[in-house]
């Protein structure tokens, strides 16, 4: 939840229309504070007569010298709205994925989508697009869960081997367990069925492949960089090649992948020469 440069923010609260003549009664004054992303200053607006004119000159107060109370407040105010945006996304998110499997191989509908996540269409185009924008956001936060995942599995190897061993299983894990899958091919045809690239996706796999560096790294690997893209590789390829057809690898090529991306580490002795 950004705000672009230049966009201006503003905190205030309203009081009712008076008379032209009336006054405020007492401690009901307010103030009006707004923050320029741009020129980071926060402005006041001046004092007015009743011969000013209906715009008045502001005047200007570095964000830095403004009272802590104030920015307390504007802190506040920007931490709840990107909480209750986060959560709208979220709920969106989720219930695009929901219809999306629910109704495969057709195309899901951003009314089912909207209904699904109980919200409206206004809030849906306040944050996507439109259907393929959401489905960019459905697959770039699954492989944001999906990093989140491996890290786990592998913070709980103690060798580089096993680190290595735990990065390849936790991969192949989201083409043979059926819900993820599922999800993940849905997904995926969709984008492809539009004619969508993923922006940005060659750095999101790049995600992935940089947590094998540090094993790598221990092992003693002299390029540990250019060893993570071709396990990186190796893995997405067989992957891909399953997610197609909508096939599985059997065990045997499960166990055949992890035992040639760990032998760039280990690799077996080989046979004495004839």
């Amino acid at each position: 939840y950004r705000r672009q440069p230049g966009t201006t923010l503003a905190c205030h609260s309203v009081r009712p229309p008076r008379g032209p003549d009336a006054e405020p009664p007492a401690g009901t004054a307010r103030r009006i504070y707004f923050l320029s992303e741009e020129k980071n200053v926060l402005a006041l607006p001046a004092s007015r007569t009743q011969k000013d004119s209906d715009v008045s000159d502001t005047v200007g107060v570095e964000w830095e010298d403004a009272p802590a109370s104030v920015r307390a407040a504007v802190d506040r105010a920007l931490n709840r709205h990107q909480r209750d945006a986060l959560t709208e996304v979220e709920q969106i998110l989720n219930a695009a994925l929901r219809v999306a499997v629910r109704v495969a191989p057709a195309d899901p509908k951003v009314a089912d989508i909207v209904a699904e996540a109980g919200t409206s269409n206004q809030t849906f185009y306040r944050y996507f697009a439109g259907k393929n924008d959401l489905m960019h956001a459905v697959l770039e936060r699954g492989i944001v869960l999906v990093r989140s995942y491996l890290r786990h599995q592998m913070a709980k190897k103690p060798d580089p081997a096993g680190q290595l061993t735990a990065w390849v299983e936790g991969m192949i894990a989201q083409i043979t367990r059926p819900a993820v899958a599922q999800q993940g091919i849905t997904v995926n045809r969709l984008l492809a069925r539009a004619g969508e690239s993923i922006p940005g996706r060659a750095t999101l796999d790049d995600q992935l492949g940089e947590l094998l560096v540090p094993p790598l790294t221990a092992a003693g690997r002299a390029r540990p960089d250019l060893d993570a893209r071709v396990i990186q590789d190796a893995v997405l390829g067989t992957m891909q090649r399953h997610v197609g057809p909508g096939t599985m690898p059997s065990e045997d090529e499960q166990r055949h992948l992890v035992d040639f991306c760990v032998s760039v580490i280990s690799p077996a002795p080989r046979p004495p020469a004839t």
